[in-house]
């Protein structure tokens, strides 16, 4: 009865479109059954088999656990090592279908091709998307094998997080995203399929997915929001509207979405794996931003410059860069700076968007805060090579709050102070 159940199942997976399937792996000797019984591998060796069995129970127990889900399965996986004579030209070598097989009924079927066992990650990949796709089929309806895959993101996002993301890419990666030209737009990112990428661009693309997968598990509803929309019961073709079924708003506020995903990045990339950058490189960052916005042969001072730039579709295209830039550095500026790089920010992005009132007198307050800043962060890092230099290497590191004069009962009201109380109630 079995043996006559699995020729059932390969019989249909061959009219499907499958890898012929050599008659022998159906034979009990040739196969091996999973621990949970939802995955079953045929041929190579008995070894190979028992491995690929643990590992794929591994895989849905970890699934499992990501996504909230319950332990309930409803198709069998097939994971088919196919010999080397049945293998077809230009045949992907992991290769994922679904089919009805009659009586006996849905299957999912994984065939590797030879030597795909020595890439573990593409194996696990393969594997992982059969597990998504089981369970988005369970409510949805499938009528002439018709149905709509698990979002590429997600997947690649799962293969990521099941193989620890942020220590597989590596802060350098994230790190990587965060000073090259941003995230990709929504809706380009959506529709793309990682299956097709290769090599470094494929990396990327993981990357990218797991830092979305994490800023949308991080945001309202987290992860159960990310099963709701793996299980939807009429999901959209279109993948970008299928992301609004669930997400809604983050659709009709893509800069939001963008935010929240550049954050997730830079988490990944710091604070225990990058160093924040030092309180004289924030500076220097920050004034090659602003220097980039000089228009040299311009006869008005530097604001006023600027005001024109922003008048031309140029000038708008270079704060919004500006911006970014800025963005990007207020992941990781010193503290001492991470306020006054984000107003900057906030008056380009305002340019960019023609918002332009206000923007001298905002701008001018603004440069004489980093002068000011600058000065006292200088006075800062002199007196404490002073004290290094000097201090005796015999006795240990002074407190410098017990030798610093204490704090006057009446209040500072200069520029500097004015901006470093702000600071301080922002909690950087």
């Amino acid at each position: 009865m079995v043996r006559g159940a699995l020729a059932a199942v390969f019989f249909a997976a061959a009219g499907a479109g499958a890898q012929t399937v050599a008659p022998e792996l159906l034979n009990p000797e040739n196969r091996t059954v999973s621990s949970s019984k939802q995955f079953t591998i045929f041929g190579g060796t008995r070894q190979e088999r028992s491995e690929l069995a643990r590992r794929a129970d591994q895989l849905k127990e970890g699934l499992q656990k990501e996504l909230g889900l319950g332990v309930e399965w409803r198709d069998p996986i097939l994971i088919v090592l196919t010999p080397g004579d049945a293998v077809r030209l230009r045949q992907p070598r992991v290769f994922v279908q679904v089919f009805d097989a009659e009586e006996a009924g849905r299957k999912i079927e994984v065939d590797l091709s030879p030597g795909a066992l020595q890439d573990r990650a593409l194996v696990e990949g393969g594997i992982i998307r059969a597990l998504l796709l089981e369970i988005s089929l369970r409510k949805q309806k499938f009528e002439g094998n018709r149905f709509v895959e698990p979002p590429s993101w997600l997947v690649a996002a799962m293969t990521a997080a099941l193989a620890r993301g942020d220590e597989v890419f590596g802060a350098a990666v994230y790190s990587g995203l965060l000073e090259g030209k941003g995230m990709p737009k929504l809706a380009r990112f959506l529709k793309e399929n990682g299956e097709n990428l290769r090599g470094r661009t494929r990396e990327i693309h993981a990357a990218q997915s797991y830092a979305f997968y994490r800023a949308l598990s991080e945001s309202d509803g987290g992860r159960a929001r990310v099963a709701e929309n793996l299980t939807l019961a009429e999901p959209s073709r279109d993948p970008v509207d299928r992301f609004g079924q669930t997400w809604p708003d983050l659709l009709e506020d893509p800069d939001r979405m963008a935010r929240m995903w550049a954050l997730s990045v830079a988490r990944l990339a710091s604070p225990e794996r990058t160093d924040f950058v030092s309180a004289p490189d924030s500076s220097a960052k920050l004034a090659a931003v602003i220097e980039s916005l000089a228009v040299p042969e311009s006869e008005l001072d530097p604001p006023g410059a600027m005001l024109e730039l922003a008048r031309t579709p140029e000038g708008r295209f270079r704060f919004e860069q500006a911006a970014t830039e800025l963005r990007r550095l207020g992941f990781r500026a010193h503290p001492l700076y991470a306020a006054l790089v984000e107003e900057y920010r906030e008056m380009f992005d305002d340019m960019a968007r023609k918002r332009r009132r206000g923007f001298v007198a905002k701008f001018n307050e603004a440069e004489d805060l980093r002068w000011a800043l600058d000065e006292r962060s200088n006075e800062i890092t002199d007196y404490l090579n002073w004290y290094q230099a000097n201090a005796p290497s015999t006795e240990p590191m002074v407190d410098l709050a017990t030798i610093l004069p204490p704090e006057s009962t009446t209040r500072r009201n200069d520029a500097i102070s004015r901006y470093l109380d702000s600071v301080e109630q922002r909690g950087w």
